[in-house]
Formats: C-alpha cells, structure tokens, sequence
C-alpha cells in the first residue's frame, strides 16, 4: 500500500512538472541571466580564493554552500519549484555571478569616492556600511529580480512566488559573498571561521534572501494585483525601499552594536526578523494552496 501511495505521488509530481505552461519570454530570460553570470561567478570565486591553501578553500565553499542548501530545500518544499525550475537556476546564478559582480564594482567605486570626501573614517565606514552598500547590493540583485518577474507575469499565480524568486537571488549573493568572508576568517583558524558562520550563517540567517524577497513579493504583487500602471510602479518602488531599509537596518545594527555583547545585540534583533520573513513566506504559499484545495 505505502509503495503504491508513493508511486502515485511520484506520478503527481512529475506530470504536474510537465504540464506547467510555458513562457518564452521566461525561458529566454533565464538563459540570458544564466549565461551572463556563470564567467561573473568564476571570476568572483577566482578572486576570493587567489592564494588561498586547498583545504581553506574547501572549508570556506562548504561552509558556504551548508547555508545555501538548507535555503534551498527549505523553499524547494514549499515553493514547488515555480514559475519553472530553469527561472530557479537563473535567480540563484545571477545572485552569484551578475549581482555579485555589479556590487563588487559599484561599492569599489561608491567607497572610493565616500572616503576621498573628506569624512571621518567612522563617518565613511557607517555611510558605506548603512547608506551606499545597501542601494548598490540590491540594486544588483533587484535588477534580476525585476527581469524575472516582468518574464514570468503570465506563469505567477501568486505575490509570494515572487517573494521566493528575490529570495533565490539572495541565497546565491549571500552564497558567494560567504565565501570571502569564511576565506578572511579562516586566518584566524577554525575559531574565526565558526565566529563568522555564526554571524553569517546563524545570527543574520538568510538577510539577503529576506531583504530581495521583500522586493520581489512587491512585484509580483504589482504584476497580479495592480489595476494601473502607477500603482505598480508605486508598489514596486516601496518594496524596494523595504528591501533598502531591511538591508540599511541590519548593517547598522552590526556597526553600531556594542562590542561586549555584539552577538547578543545582532541576534537578537536578526533572528526575529527571520522568523517573522520565513512565517509570512509560509502563510503567502500555504494561503493559495489552501484555497484550490477547498
């Protein structure tokens, strides 16, 4: 009996990954966002591991990925893989490669031109941590997310499948960024890569999913719910002040905590966050599931 039951749901699942409509317009999009980010990727990863020993290297990608990959199946549970598996990989990849890229260079030069202002250096670090670093990062990955969604607007049935879209480019940011970071904590041994993946990993889990998801779930809003043009403009460019605000407010709690208890401080603003994020995701996907259901 439980082996039929499982064949059927198998048979389920597979026809119903079969059957879903088609959009050109999203298969081109994703190809496009595909193949512009995997050399923007390689030349990312290239950078961060340069000189870097093997077994840091392999230490500093695992750590990396172990986040990811609960990101991952956590959203492949709920979100069944829609709009379509291939607009999937084209959000993580350009997260890794064409986001990635754009942020690198665009706080390169932002930070250059803060710190030749002639601000204090706290003044220039809190301006380029709370202020440009936010607007350059999801600008970055906003621009995919935004790509996406207009491609897909004929196969999203519902605001939160944009949500989980911006939440796909985060996972893939926040996948090659982890990367650095692990590789500069590794200096310090196993103990600075553990104090990292626990600020990056633990304590600020899934920021970036949190802070472009913001951003998509307001344009998928405004693809299915909007009833003129203004108001979708006006909706997309609120969640993308949210995805700003979330971004500014998260940097600024990491500057400004207070050393002797920047864990606890960081965390315990973070976390709820977080819960919150992935509590509404949930509603948002299990709301519609519920409604074909009844």
């Amino acid at each position: 009996m439980s082996h039929d039951s499982g064949d059927r749901k198998e048979t389920y699942v597979t026809d119903e990954l079969s059957t879903r409509p088609r959009s050109w317009a999203l298969i081109i999009c994703s190809a496009v966002l595909i193949a512009v980010s995997i050399p923007a990727a390689i030349y990312e990863f290239s950078n961060a591991l340069a000189g870097v020993s093997s077994s840091d290297a392999w230490l500093a990608v695992g750590a990396s990925t172990l986040s990811a990959v609960v990101g991952l199946v956590f959203l492949g549970a709920w979100a069944r893989m829609k709009p379509s598996v291939l607009a999937w990989l084209a959000a993580f990849a350009w997260g890794t490669g064409g986001a990635l890229i754009f942020a690198g260079f665009g706080n390169g030069f932002l930070d250059s031109a803060v710190e030749d202002s002639g601000l204090a250096e706290s003044t220039v670090d809190c301006v380029t941590s709370v202020l440009t670093g936010p607007v350059v990062e999801e600008t970055g990955k906003g621009l995919g997310v935004l790509a996406l969604i207009v491609a897909a607007r004929k196969l999203i049935e519902r605001p939160a499948q944009g949500g989980v879209l911006g939440a796909l480019v985060g996972i893939g940011f926040a996948w090659g960024e982890d990367v650095g970071y692990y590789v500069s904590a590794l200096e310090d041994g196993m103990g600075g890569l553990w104090e990292s993946f626990l600020v990056r990993a633990i304590l600020g889990a899934y920021a970036h999913a949190i802070f472009t998801g913001v951003f998509g779930y307001a344009l998928a809003w405004a693809v299915l719910r909007a009833n003129s043009a203004m108001r979708g403009i006006l909706a997309g460019a609120l969640g993308f002040v949210g995805a700003l605000a979330l971004h500014a407010q998260a940097n600024g709690v990491g500057f400004l905590a207070p050393e002797d208890s920047w864990n606890l401080t960081y965390g315990a603003i973070e976390i709820p966050v977080f819960v919150v994020s992935v509590a509404l995701l949930v509603w948002g996907l299990r709301r519609h599931r519920a409604t074909l259901e009844a």
